[in-house]
């Protein structure tokens, strides 16, 4: 796994806390490293427990620059393309796998798995790399370092780590950070705000369970769907104040998707501070 720092500009993944130390716990007793990629191939997360080993970094930076961090995009776009978990030895000796991780259809991004052997010796192919003798002896030592897995053992981890990301996944514990989010929720807002609609409605809009909705409103945006819709009704209802001066009051609440005028007048002075009269009043003295 080569290191690839993640640019600013790139898409982030919420991914909680409690997943976190699920898959920290879970690296640490297989003895292996997990390490998660964005879309465009970025780390932007791996296990807190466990770094680069020694043997891998000596092989990036000494040995063969370049070519660990060349092989992980290959083997992500090998994996995108088939649209499954792939395995494969890397060009270090060490076995390691990777997979796609999607919702509705969408790459979120990949997680991979590995830094760990299937055999009791350093390959003499990789050692005659080495430019001494000492230097050989040190990366020796560094492998034997690494966690050993026997021989047809991988298949079970790799299948245990196969079910944990999807069920992560399925369990919408991981997902696009904040911006997919509030475009679900802005466009069924704009389209529904006027009607007696509930955050299970907005779920079911935006193909996630009412739970998941409700914790990442709070979590990213700090409102509930309650709030969310009132704020959508009273910026329509502001609209119509400035817009359409021979509207009543009630008829402005109606057309807001609030049940009466004295409820409107209500939640206006709650979040405005004022009411709509003199909101209304102080907009006709601004024209």
């Amino acid at each position: 796994m080569a290191i690839k720092k993640r640019p600013e500009a790139s898409i982030e993944l919420i991914l909680h806390e409690d997943v976190q130390n699920l898959l920290d716990s879970f690296a640490e007793a297989i003895g292996v490293r997990i390490v998660l990629y964005d879309s465009d191939g970025h780390i932007i997360r791996t296990d807190r427990l466990r770094d680069c080993s020694d043997y891998c970094r000596f092989i990036q930076e000494k040995l063969m620059p370049g070519m660990c961090q060349a092989l992980d995009s290959k083997k992500q776009e090998e994996c995108l393309r088939k649209k499954k978990l792939v395995c494969y030895r890397c060009h270090a000796g060490l076995t390691e796998a990777v997979m796609p991780v999607f919702m509705e259809g969408k790459l979120l991004g990949y997680a991979m798995i590995g830094q760990f052997r299937d055999e009791l010796r350093l390959s003499g192919k990789i050692l005659e790399k080495c430019p001494g003798k000492a230097a050989a002896t040190v990366l020796s030592r560094h492998y034997l370092d690494l966690p050993y897995i026997p021989p047809g053992r991988e298949h079970g981890i790799l299948r245990m780590f196969k079910v944990l990301v999807e069920y992560i996944a399925e369990r919408e514990l991981m997902g696009l950070s904040g911006d997919w989010l509030h475009d679900k929720t802005r466009q069924f807002l704009d389209v529904r705000f006027r009607q007696d609609v509930r955050v299970a409605d907005l779920a079911k809009f935006a193909g996630r369970s009412i739970s998941s909705i409700s914790h990442l409103l709070k979590e990213r945006h700090g409102k509930t769907f309650k709030q969310m819709l009132i704020e959508r009704r009273l910026s329509h209802a502001e609209e119509l104040m400035k817009t359409r001066p021979e509207l009543s009051i009630g008829e402005i609440a109606y057309q807001s998707g609030f049940v009466d005028r004295f409820y409107f007048s209500r939640l206006y002075r709650k979040y405005r501070k004022t009411t709509p009269r003199e909101a209304r009043r102080r907009e006709d003295a601004n024209t």
